[in-house]
């Protein structure tokens, strides 16, 4: 299937400086959900290269550069009374000693307050994402998000409706 790792590696023992990278690169993945739910722009964009892509055009939202994304989220979070990002299931795959590829599942609970009344909006998606070693750290080189699922209120489904209206012709809206 396109866009899966190969599983050449599966079940391989890393050594103990591998090991260092994969903690490092999941500790970007727990930092970038609390960047979000924190509201904390700075630190989110941090996390990415500057000359990074970040492509949350499945859910409806905009691509672009970290700089881009982050100087949007302020307003495009702005309904949210509350966000919780869950990532789990982190697949990482090394492609040289300063590059990886990884894929990991996302569930983000967020609660907005939608013609006076109380929703909760549940996003379901993969981020499949590129990563690179430089300045003795690894960064998000590229985050595309791929979103699965919003469910919720009226709210959910008026993010559904702009997510399919801004999906590329021809491709289903969460694909």
């Amino acid at each position: 299937m396109t866009g899966m790792p190969t599983p050449a590696a599966d079940g391989t023992v890393p050594d103990s400086a591998r090991l260092a990278d994969r903690a490092a690169i999941e500790e970007l993945a727990t930092a970038y959900a609390y960047a979000v739910d924190d509201r904390d722009w700075v630190r989110w964009e941090a996390l990415f290269r500057p000359d990074g892509r970040v492509d949350y055009t499945s859910a409806g939202g905009i691509a672009g550069t970290p700089a881009e994304v982050a100087a949007w989220m302020p307003d495009a979070m702005s309904a949210f009374e509350f966000c919780l990002h869950t990532t789990t299931t982190h697949e990482i795959r090394f492609t040289d000693p300063n590059a990886a590829t990884g894929r990991v599942h996302v569930f983000n609970r967020n609660g907005v307050r939608w013609e006076g009344q109380p929703e909760i909006v549940d996003v379901t998606a993969v981020y499949h994402d590129r990563y690179v070693r430089a300045d003795d750290r690894w960064w998000i080189a590229e985050r595309i998000e791929h979103t699965l699922c919003i469910t919720g209120g009226k709210f959910a489904d008026l993010i559904r409706e702009v997510a399919a209206a801004s999906a590329a012709p021809g491709r289903a809206p969460f694909s």
